[in-house]
């Protein structure tokens, strides 16, 4: 009990977050087996980091078309529900996946219509599971839960990439396909679990496009969350397109298959676990804004040096630096602007976050893709690090300024 009192653990004082960290760490888990088995599958059917990119841009492309109309749906239904259905769906599609690939019918355009169904869930889900923090834990514990989050999120990053190369090297991806499947129960459990107090919905008559427009409109008024915002954007686009570059770097810079694959993916998750875990022990607001501009930083200078390697080991070294910077600048950005927003605006809001740090990243996915399969994945890395770090120092000098105004009011 003296452990769950600590500054740094005070979310989990909260049953109802300790029952959706239970149930999210395995399912989390599960995801990311299926994540590198599902690249692993397309590089064999394809052989082409292009259409390995097109994968990664058709899931996240929802989430560009979708997102501003799923923050309304955030905002208007009860947020439990809403993640509920969303995590149902997901177990459907992954126990779809499993089975066609058990009878070796597994094809890409199955790949692709898969893609697109899970986009469509997930610009649904972040939001919504952003927005409901605040429900389980207050606004007190909100930052300390963010941050935990985070550091649930990379744990099973770290842990399943690792276990899911394992089980893809032993018995295939029909395995790693199942586990996931098998995984949703329990975030689904828990969930049914939670004993929450009903949410008072003010926005429920308005129309669904004045709805955006007010969200929109709050993110433009706000420069202390219209910049960081822009700034997750950006990076999203130039410095985060691991998923596409990883693999196809792995295969063919260094050599390796998919469990040296799966190392490297657990390279990057156990650098994003570090971050998590800084950023559960540094809570301050103070804090949070040199993060946010040292994980930018941090991310594109970590892109640039991927890029000039050969070895194994150096590469895996280099992925748990940019894991640590993609972490702590996503992470920052989302805390900097959760306890600014308002709650009836939360959602709407959130799902802007999404598509900036999710739905971008598909277009970055096929410029780097088309990049990788022109130049070779280590100028994609190269491009994306020095376009990162060029929108960088763009926006930390928009952000000097804007401080100046304050600090001369």
């Amino acid at each position: 009990m003296r452990i769950i009192n600590s500054p740094s653990l005070a979310a989990f004082r909260h049953r109802n977050f300790r029952l959706f960290y239970s149930g999210q760490i395995i399912s989390l888990i599960g995801f990311w087996m299926q994540n590198i088995a599902l690249s692993w599958v397309v590089l064999e059917l394809t052989n082409s980091p292009v259409l390995l990119g097109l994968v990664t841009f058709i899931q996240f492309l929802p989430n560009l078309l979708f997102s501003l109309f799923a923050g309304v749906i955030v905002d208007r239904w009860p947020r439990r529900t809403v993640i509920v259905g969303t995590q149902a769906t997901f177990m459907i599609l992954a126990l779809i996946l499993t089975l066609l690939s058990l009878n070796d019918i597994l094809r890409y355009w199955h790949i692709i219509v898969f893609s697109i169904l899970m986009g469509v869930t997930q610009s649904i889900d972040v939001p919504a599971r952003q927005a409901f923090l605040v429900e389980m834990v207050g606004k007190n514990d909100l930052i300390n839960a963010i941050a935990l989050n985070s550091s649930m999120f990379n744990a099973a990053r770290v842990i399943g990439p690792a276990l899911g190369g394992i089980v893809l090297a032993a018995y295939g991806a029909t395995a790693c396909f199942f586990i996931n499947t098998v995984s949703f129960a329990f975030v689904i459990g828990g969930l049914l679990a939670m004993k929450l107090e009903k949410r008072i919905i003010e926005t429920a008559n308005k129309d669904v496009l004045g709805q955006i427009k007010e969200g929109i409109g709050y993110i433009w008024r706000t420069p202390t969350v219209f910049i960081p915002m822009v700034l997750l954007a950006s990076l999203s686009i130039t410095a985060m397109n691991f998923g596409v570059l990883i693999p196809v770097f792995a295969r063919d810079v260094l050599g390796q298959g998919p469990d040296g694959f799966g190392g490297l993916v657990s390279a990057q998750g156990l650098g994003s676990l570090a971050g998590a875990v800084i950023l559960v022990i540094l809570t301050g607001k103070r804090c949070q804004l040199k993060l946010l501009w040292l994980g930018a930083t941090g991310l594109s200078l970590f892109q640039i040096l991927l890029g000039q390697m050969h070895w194994y080991w150096a590469t895996a070294a280099l992925l748990v630096g940019a894991g640590w910077s993609m972490i702590t600048l996503s992470s920052s950005v989302n805390s900097l602007i959760q306890i600014q927003v308002p709650d009836e605006l939360r959602g709407r809001v959130m799902s802007v976050y999404s598509i900036s740090f999710i739905g971008l990243s598909s277009l970055g996915g096929m410029f780097a893709g088309a990049v990788a399969k022109r130049y070779g994945a280590q100028l994609a890395f190269t491009l994306g690090g020095l376009l990162a770090l060029l929108a960088t120092v763009i926006l930390a000098r928009k952000w000097r300024r804007l401080k100046q105004s304050y600090t001369n009011k």
